[in-house]
């Protein structure tokens, strides 16, 4: 009888080891590895079903995309137009957090990956149990592979869309080229004020920038690429004033101010893009379109259409619809879409006058 019992005691006790391995083993994750940013390898969930985006421009991909459900926490300066919020109200809820946040405050948010700009911050975050990826790029074509690596990231559906975005940028690009290359014997120049904050007239970008970039993309000859190199964002007054630019950019939430301080500025008064009522505002849309956000693929149009309107045809009104409804998931009015165009938020004024 004691023979029996303990072969039962035997019997229970690995049925029970059995059964507390096979459900450690269910709540296990299953992992994936991807490449980041910046070359590294990362381990991440094989499923991720929440993001912390504390990248500026980052959070504005993932809402452009239609991936804003992912985000349980987006970067505190994330919101940098009305129109992000216009078209993902969530965005307001979200839990915001600093581009610095500390590892401590990640890991109690629980979420299953946290994207962040810097490779260093990111190898630290990991070191200290954070899953941290990062997230940055500084020319289209890291642009591209950055959002091929959030699909891989967020798979399913989302590695289908951000390969359709890639193609969609690649396009615009080669039908730019195909329309202009033969059209344009003599390049226009183009010069960009950074309106992204009230620092005047000759806050701008230089040569590497994206906005370089996008310029050149669009059959034009930056001009400050002769004057500062990329990270270099302020031009000398004279030296940008001889150049005389036959085209002006102003992008950002204070570009109707820095427009309006143009128009009355005397030293600009016999600049050939002033007299020829080529000064244009940049759109702004869930980031304005010359900035990081995914609406750079419209930028490249765009300032085709602005600067060769007799040479690139293009409906930038339907254009506009299209684009937010393919890749945000939003449907907008001819009249949402003309403000989006000028620079307006989304109840048709002026975001900042004064």
């Amino acid at each position: 009888m004691k023979r029996i019992l303990s072969l039962v005691v035997a019997m229970l006790m690995i049925i029970s080891l059995t059964a507390c391995n096979s459900n450690q083993g269910s709540t296990d994750k299953e992992t994936k590895k991807i490449i980041d940013a910046a070359g590294d390898e990362v381990i991440i969930p094989a499923k991720v079903d929440t993001v912390i985006n504390l990248v500026t421009y980052g959070c504005q991909v993932m809402v452009g995309l239609g991936f804003g459900d992912y985000l349980v926490g987006i970067n505190v300066d994330a919101i940098e137009s009305p129109w992000m919020a216009e078209m993902y109200p969530r965005t307001n809820e979200i839990e915001k957090f600093d581009q610095e946040a500390s590892a401590e405050i990640l890991l109690r948010a629980n979420a299953d990956i946290v994207l962040v700009q810097e490779a260093e911050q990111a190898r630290d975050l990991r070191s200290k149990g954070v899953t941290a990826v990062t997230f940055s790029y500084w020319s289209l074509e890291d642009m591209k592979a950055t959002i091929k690596m959030l699909g891989d990231i967020l798979g399913g559906d989302a590695v289908e869309k951000c390969n359709k975005y890639i193609a969609y940028l690649d396009g615009n690009i080669a039908l730019v080229e195909n329309t202009l290359k033969d059209k344009v014997l003599e390049k226009e120049t183009l010069y960009y004020i950074n309106g992204v904050s009230n620092k005047g007239l000759y806050k701008t970008a230089g040569k590497g920038s994206t906005n370089s970039a996008c310029a050149q993309l669009s059959h034009t000859i930056f001009a400050t690429d002769s004057l500062i190199e990329s990270p270099a964002n302020k031009v000398d007054s004279e030296a940008i004033l001889s150049v005389n630019p036959q085209n002006i950019i102003i992008g950002g939430k204070y570009q109707h101010v820095l427009y309006d301080e143009l128009m009355v500025t005397s030293e600009w008064s016999n600049n050939t893009a002033v007299k020829n009522g080529h000064v244009f505002k940049v759109p702004m849309g869930i980031s304005a379109w010359n900035r990081y956000g995914i609406e750079i693929a419209l930028m490249i149009t765009w300032t085709s259409a602005v600067v060769y309107p007799e040479y690139f045809e293009y409906d930038l009104v339907k254009e506009t619809i299209d684009f937010y409804k393919e890749f945000t998931g939003i449907t907008l009015t001819e009249q949402q879409a003309q403000y989006i165009l000028e620079g307006l938020t989304p109840s048709g004024e002026k975001e900042i006058t004064n």
